[in-house]
């Protein structure tokens, strides 16, 4: 102790002792003025500079500081005042025991920390702590009678990650009988008996998993006596521990009749509703509700004073008002609701501005608010946000000070662990909609790398089995997916026939009965995709019926759900997409969403194939159809005028467009083109030349011309004639294209059509396709389309037809380009026939 210091002797010396606020708010420090002046005869002194600290440490017999959560205050002065005065009593408080404000108050050598709340009750306390640690300083408290037993009900101390003390609280060391410098150093279970070694180390096992635990164990004070203690464990970021002990046992011996003793028992009734809480906050294998934490905190108040009239209420937003959720014996006739139609109640008052109302009454709701706290025969007082507390008497006696700050004290313990747990609650949800959006967002991560491998695969695929085996092993190879398969309907026989599969699953293709309306009429996704063109999904499987065979196949084998699309594109059917998974409830509406349209894609994939395959192949079925439908602009054409209409030919332009070559013979030019300019089927049309009585007109097909419509099916138009009487279709399937379908389309689009001829055929007739694909693929798409066009307007014909402005005229180009194109694609072609070079150099 410095020489200056005054000297007290003992805590017996007539001389009031002197405590140091520090970092501390006015009104804080203006509140526990008044207590500790007026109760306690302690002298307050105020510091709100770094240097009135120091200066004022001279006089002083301790030092006080108040922190709050969530952020710890600078404590630097702790640190400073610790090192400079090392014996001086600190002492750190808070509204709430949280771990960090704890543990960073000892760390920084605190000789103590005290949970107290900012109100007279709470200033008691924290007097009654003041006084120990100053009688603790000038030594009267360990020489004790070994029949003494200390006042002290809770203590805490930081652990090192060996479980060794790092920093111990004077309460703490009070109570186990030690002077906590003696502890530093040793571990913590030197402070039990040997029995306990296991359940110590299962506490430790405990919060080193989950961060925070709770036991009840007996400990060992330095006498040797057992008591009781719940032990609240909790690790900090930097892997030391924040230890608190609670008191569990009965006593009472030692405690003097003064002013202490109510503060004493205060403080006793407080520890064991905060130990309480403290053990159903830790105990993660319990699930309290708001219901069960009012009533535990009314039943300790009643245990302390079985006269007590409390009850709790909890705002319910249904209602708008307050609804009782925990209520003492002596006070069940009161009311189960407080209404806020009335604003200005006490009930409101508490609730709305979080603000203690002393009443007159509480019976049978509280009432008649009084000024003078000591004529009230009641408290409300507000229960965190979620509510109020209403604590009083029904037999005319009025509430102590002490029931005053004993009511407020619980109403605040109540009030934070409501708040946390709500706030724990809303956590939780928040980890439920994180994870549900990390399964989300993980999903969408393997539909999208599915997508990517979807796209390559169309790009790359030349074949339509290249094309589903591909599509069927990417989508198993995700991971998210245990087997897929691809068929068909086989039009003969009316069977689904397996195209290609993933997933090794052969014996429960091969043990499916095929028929198509069996199939369709147990429920079977595939089929009934196929058949009804509409995406099909089972998502339980289990809770289907038993008679199903195809279900019953799928159970055994493990699949839990599974979802069937339709491969469509332009209204025409390939057959269909089944995908199964292990997992129930497996195909939300965003899988299945994502497979329909994987299904169209592969559809379309699949159309461009055989369209491809329809225009350069050699072999297939060749249809003719006699048609009068008048939904045909061309045979509208010849009826009005008489005409005779001769389709000749396509060409596909390198934007996409559809060129057509077609002749008319027996009408004149102006007529023809009047009519084209109204029909919805062409446009651009425009005359390239005459031969005689016949013109070649020049036009672009829209998606509404009957050509179109044949080429998106991928059947190509072969023949296309038309007179007054009638129209002759003639059209080449390839040889992979089911004749019944396309029939059925066509026929469903024009009705007044009939099929009247139907021949397996080999073209001979058409290049070979080896020669076409060099030419091609040497030829630019602008090269290539100049040199058709010139072709089919006659550009090379003896006599020349229409000539080169007329053909670049119909390009839409200069003259000069069109020749340039020209020039280049004829050296090109030639190259390819003289030299097999088809890249000459210019």
């Amino acid at each position: 102790m410095n020489s200056t210091t005054p000297s007290r002797g003992t805590p017996r010396s007539r001389e009031p002792i002197r405590v140091l606020f520090v970092d501390t708010g006015a009104t804080t420090v203006r509140a526990a003025k008044s207590v500790f002046e007026d109760e306690f005869g302690i002298d307050v002194t105020v510091a709100s500079r770094s240097d009135d600290v120091f200066r004022s440490l001279e006089s002083v017999d301790c030092v006080v500081q108040e922190i709050r959560p969530p952020i710890v205050h600078d404590l630097d002065v702790l640190e400073a005042v610790c090192d400079s005065f090392p014996g001086l009593p600190y002492i750190v408080f808070s509204e709430i025991r949280a771990t960090d404000l704890v543990g960073e108050a000892l760390s920084q050598g605190a000789t103590d920390y005290v949970r107290t709340d900012a109100d007279d009750a709470g200033y008691w306390l924290l007097a009654s702590r003041v006084r120990r640690a100053v009688d603790r300083r000038y030594g009267d408290e360990l020489e004790r009678s070994d029949g003494f037993y200390s006042d002290v009900v809770d203590g805490s101390c930081l652990l090192d990650e060996s479980g060794s003390f790092v920093a111990v609280s004077a309460s703490y060391g009070e109570l186990f009988g030690y002077d906590p410098e003696h502890l530093i150093g040793e571990s913590l279970p030197s402070v039990f008996p040997a029995s306990e070694a296991s359940t110590l180390e299962t506490v430790f096992d405990r919060v080193r998993r989950r961060g925070r635990t709770v036991e009840e164990v007996t400990a060992r004070r330095r006498d040797g006596d057992a008591v009781p203690v719940l032990v609240s464990l909790a690790r900090r970021a930097d892997d030391q521990y924040v230890c608190t002990v609670f008191d569990r046992s009965d006593r009472t011996a030692g405690i003097t009749a003064d002013t202490d003793h109510d503060t004493i028992g205060l403080e006793r009734a407080l520890s064991r509703l905060e130990a309480m809480v403290t053990e159903r906050l830790g105990n993660e294998t319990e699930t309290d509700t708001d219901q069960d934490l009012c009533e535990a905190v009314v039943e300790v108040i009643e245990n302390g004073n079985e006269s007590a009239a409390v009850a709790i209420y909890l705002y319910d937003e249904p209602t708008d008002g307050l609804s009782r959720r925990a209520v003492t014996t002596r006070f069940d006739e009161s009311a189960t609701t407080l209404s806020f139609e009335a604003e200005s109640t006490p009930a409101w008052t508490a609730f709305v501005e979080r603000t203690p109302v002393f009443v007159a009454d509480v019976h049978p709701e509280p009432a008649e608010p009084v000024q003078n706290p000591a004529m009230a025969r009641g408290l409300v007082v507000p229960v965190g946000t979620a509510g109020v507390l209403v604590a009083g008497t029904i037999d005319g006696t009025r509430l102590t000070p002490l029931d005053h700050a004993f009511v407020r004290l619980s109403s605040a313990t109540a009030g934070t662990v409501l708040d946390r747990i709500e706030s724990q609650r809303c956590l939780s949800e928040c980890h439920r909609r994180l994870e549900r959006a990390n399964l989300e967002t993980e999903r969408f991560e393997t539909r999208l790398d599915l997508v990517r491998h979807v796209a390559r695969v169309i790009g790359r695929a030349w074949t339509r089995p290249e094309l589903e085996r591909a599509i069927c092993e990417h989508v198993v190879a995700t991971g998210q997916y245990d087997f897929v398969r691809i068929a068909d309907v086989d039009e003969v026989d009316e069977r689904v026939r397996e195209r290609t599969w993933a997933g090794a699953e052969k014996p429960y293709l091969e043990r499916l009965d095929s028929s198509v309306d069996t199939l369709v009429g147990q429920g079977e996704p595939m089929a009934t995709a196929i058949e009804t063109k509409t995406v099909q999904a089972s998502r339980h499987l289990l809770t289907g019926s038993v008679d199903e065979q195809w279900r019953q196949e799928a159970v055994t084998r493990g699949y839990r759900s599974i979802v069937g699309v339709p491969l469509v594109f332009r209204e025409r059917t390939y057959g269909g997409l089944a995908v199964y998974s292990e997992q129930p409830d497996r195909f939300d509406d965003a899988e299945r969403d994502l497979f329909e349209d994987l299904g169209r894609w592969v559809a379309q994939a699949i159309h461009a194939i055989e369209t491809r395959a329809a225009l350069v192949g050699r072999g297939g079925v060749e249809l003719e159809f006699r048609v009068r439908d008048r939904e045909i602009e061309f045979l509208e054409w010849a009826r009005e005028t008489g005409c005779a209409f001769e389709f000749e030919t396509v060409v596909s332009r390198p934007d996409g467009s559809i060129r057509g070559f077609f002749t008319i013979s027996g009408a004149p030019v102006e007529r023809i083109l009047e009519l084209a300019s109204r029909s919805p089927s062409v446009t651009e049309t425009r005359l390239v030349t005459q031969r005689g009585d016949r013109h070649l007109f020049e036009c672009t097909f829209t998606e509404d011309s009957v050509v179109a419509r044949l080429l998106e099916y991928g059947v190509l138009p072969k023949t296309m004639s038309a007179s007054e009487d009638a129209g002759r279709l003639v059209v080449s399937l390839p040889d992979r294209t089911t004749v019944r379908e396309f029939v059925g389309f066509f026929t469903g689009l024009y009705p007044d059509s009939t099929l009247v001829r139907r021949q397996d055929h080999e073209f001979v007739d058409r290049p070979g396709y080896g020669f076409r694909s060099d030419l091609e693929n040497a030829l630019t798409d602008k090269q290539f389309e100049a040199l058709e066009t010139a072709f089919l307007s006659g550009y090379f014909d003896v006599p020349r037809e229409t000539t080169g402005e007329g053909v670049a005229d119909l390009l839409g180009v200069s003259q000069p380009t069109f020749n340039n194109h020209l020039r280049v694609a004829q050296r090109k072609l030639l190259s390819i026939v003289f030299t097999d070079d088809p890249d000459p150099k210019e």
